[in-house]
Formats: C-alpha cells, structure tokens, sequence
C-alpha cells in the first residue's frame, strides 16, 4: 500500500473509533510525537500507545471530520474537525497533524 492509502486507513479508523488498531499497524517502533512541541515523555511506540490509551479510554468520539490532506513523498499532512467528550468535558477543535513516514509506517508526528 502506498503512503497516501496508508494515511487514508488511519483516518478511516479515527472517524471509526478505531484508533488503537490503527496505531498498531501504522506507526513505527521507533516512533516521536509531539504535542504542543512537546515530545519529552512520547519517544516510542510503547509511550505513545500508553497516550493514546489514555485518550481512547477517556474520550467518547462524536465527530471526526476529515478538511484537508497532503501527500508530498514520505511527509503528510492533514487537517482534521474533531467533537469529542474528554472526563466529561465537551471538546470542538480543528487540529492539523503532520506525519513524517518511514518504512510505510509513520515515525513522527506533531499535531498543531
């Protein structure tokens, strides 16, 4: 599979509420991804599965709609609307995430 499907699959599991599998099959051991351009505690994929973990089981997903994407060789980008309840809190954001992939698997990411 290309990088763009590869892309297209984690968004499909986002919007499904299947984002632990998706970052399971698509994001590389050796993974970094940052927060605010903070990537201090999220250096491989075992931190960043305990993050996402903590996500998913403390968010219920109401809307993820997809707004843009880019594909430019083995860097990606997209721009994602996300309505969600985080600890009874309710969440509307726009929030752009950008992959650098290696491998066919995504090996940083940040999220703006």
């Amino acid at each position: 599979m290309s990088i763009k499907e590869n892309l297209e699959a984690i968004i499909k599991g986002i919007q499904e509420n299947r984002i632990l599998e998706v970052f399971d099959k698509y994001y590389h051991n050796d993974v970094v991804m940052y927060e605010k351009g903070d990537s201090t505690n999220r250096v491989g994929k075992e931190a960043n599965r305990k993050a996402e973990e903590s996500f998913v089981n403390n968010a219920t997903i109401h809307e993820a709609k997809l707004t843009k994407i880019l594909v430019d060789g083995n860097n990606t980008a997209y721009e994602m609307y996300m309505d969600f309840t985080y600890g009874g809190h309710k969440v509307a954001k726009t929030q752009w995430a950008l992959q650098e992939w290696k491998d066919g698997k995504v090996i940083k990411e940040e999220f703006y």
